[in-house]
């Protein structure tokens, strides 16, 4: 994905290059006829270069962050969109299109556009994102209303769970997991314990992006009007609309306030 910024490809080709040269040098100045010598100034080689792309890898993955993942954060969905469409345009290969396809599944599930997200989900292929394509398609099925495809899907990414070595990405998905099983009990109509969950992930939860808080709030607010407290629910829907940007949780608060007012 280094790909992306020209002046980090550059730099990690340039680095890449001055290394070989210098592998390749070291053998007609130093070698003397051991037979550990080519051996050890190849792995000498090796290490530079993996450290190399492990830096540019960062540098990329903290500007991407920084200049575009903000973006969703700040519920600006139709921007983080548009800089995605923009930065990616002109990639290939699987190891930066994998990546962009499911960067852009994310958004366009954050502006209710989920033929879009089905679309993105097939384009990603690198098995070590497979999981969180599996995560994409559960959020399509239930916003599709096809409860027992999305629950198989829960049941093959619980099996998942034990092998995921980052203890912060294994946590997350769980509580994915968790939002998904209180998103299908709010179906069938039991509401136990849901709004309790959702508060407690706006009181846990951090850093708490105005996304997270206005997914949350939108969610209680539902909950608390299916549970007949629709003055409690008002107060969230208003955080969602004051908050939600161009996020389909904005017109969600925007909905639900104009009912509410209504009845009222």
């Amino acid at each position: 994905m280094i790909s992306i910024y020209k002046k980090f490809h550059v730099g990690y080709w340039c680095i890449g290059i001055i290394t070989i040269i210098c592998m390749v040098a070291s053998l007609f100045l130093f070698w003397n006829g051991e037979w550990y010598f080519p051996i050890l100034n190849l792995m000498a080689a090796l290490i530079v270069v993996i450290i190399d792309a492990m830096v540019f890898t960062t540098l990329t993955s903290k500007k991407l962050s920084k200049e575009v993942t903000v973006l969703i954060n700040e519920c600006q969905a139709n921007n983080y969109i548009n800089s995605l469409k923009k930065l990616f345009e002109k990639q290939t290969k699987p190891s930066a299109t994998t990546p962009y396809y499911f960067m852009l599944a994310k958004g366009y599930a954050v502006i209710d556009n989920y033929d879009a997200v089905y679309d993105c989900c097939q384009n990603i292929k690198l098995k070590s994102y497979l999981i969180v394509r599996r995560e994409c398609m559960i959020d399509y099925y239930l916003n599709k209303g096809d409860v027992a495809l999305a629950e198989a899907e829960m049941a093959e990414l619980r099996k998942q769970l034990p092998g995921i070595r980052n203890q912060k990405s294994r946590e997350n998905f769980e509580i994915s997991l968790k939002n998904f099983e209180y998103a299908i009990r709010i179906k069938n109509g039991d509401y136990e314990g849901a709004v309790e969950h959702y508060k407690k992930m706006l009181d846990t939860i951090k850093p708490l992006y105005p996304l997270t808080k206005v997914s949350y709030s939108c969610a209680i607010g539902r909950v608390l009007i299916l549970k007949g407290d629709s003055e409690s629910a008002k107060e969230y829907f208003k955080v969602a609309y004051e908050l939600g940007g161009d996020t389909k949780y904005r017109k969600i608060a925007e909905d639900k306030l104009q009912m509410l007012n209504e009845n009222n």
